[in-house]
């Protein structure tokens, strides 16, 4: 069974998180060094790159506001339909009051 929100995560957001895991997780066991290296002798090439970082970022935020803009819409739309079935609903009540009003006037 997958944890909650796993099914869940883009490409994208596993890249990133593979990025950001550094190169250690990465490296075979018998090619890691014994001691980690001091913070000026870390490798490079372990780094996440700033430009792949910045696109990420940005289609990232892209996606989310695609997200909230698709949500917005159909809570309009949600808004309508329930503004259309009322109006219906208070039109069927017009209709079957009327239809009462003219039977108890008929006998």
């Amino acid at each position: 069974m997958t944890p909650r929100g796993a099914a869940r995560l883009k490409p994208q957001g596993l890249v990133l998180m593979a990025m950001l895991t550094g190169c250690t997780a990465m490296q075979p066991a018998s090619e890691r060094p014994s001691a980690p290296p001091p913070a000026a002798q870390a490798p490079r090439d372990c780094r996440p790159e700033t430009a792949e970082v910045e696109r990420l970022n940005a289609q990232l935020a892209a996606e989310v506001a695609e997200r909230q803009r698709a949500a917005r819409t159909a809570a309009r739309r949600e808004e309508a339909l329930k503004k259309q079935l009322d109006a219906l609903k208070a039109i069927e009540r017009g209709i079957l009051d009327r239809e009462e009003r003219m039977q108890t006037q008929a006998r």
